[in-house]
């Protein structure tokens, strides 16, 4: 109780007391100024403490945070790995069409190649039907 005391004081002191007094004062706010104000706003972390005290009486909510912390690692790896696919793809594509004008339209460049690739066939609905016509009307071969 004494906590939530603390951080409402020094809530209602932050936000409403301290600009009045800045402005009744009519001090200049300078870098030198700010920074002092950061010092308190680093304070303001306190209010994550809160959290401390109801894992303690409702613990079913840290397990669903620590859940969603596995999913955001298992999903963070699946993006890394969708990024050196479409990296190893891209510079295969660059390499392979370098002579077509499919080439010379959508993979100029590694960095276009990546953004066709990611756009056209990753997250389109069609999932790179369009590109490998395309593709299919250079060569047939191009289009595997």
């Amino acid at each position: 109780c004494m906590f939530d005391l603390f951080l409402v004081t020094f809530i209602v002191t932050e936000a409403w007391f301290l600009w009045v007094l800045i402005l009744v004062s009519q001090l200049e706010l300078t870098d030198n100024n700010i920074r002092a104000l950061g010092v308190l706003r680093i304070m303001r972390l306190v209010r994550i403490l809160r959290l401390v005290k109801l894992f303690r009486f409702v613990p079913e909510l840290f397990v669903i945070i620590r859940g969603i912390g596995i999913a955001v690692r298992a999903i963070s790896l699946v993006f890394v790995l969708l990024g050196i696919l479409i990296y190893v793809g891209a510079i295969g594509f660059r390499v392979l069409l370098e002579a077509t004008s499919l080439g010379q339209l959508r993979f100029q460049t590694v960095t276009q190649a990546m953004g066709t690739l990611l756009v056209d066939c990753a997250l389109s609905g069609t999932k790179g039907g369009p590109l490998m016509r395309e593709a299919y009307s250079e060569h047939p071969i191009y289009a595997l």
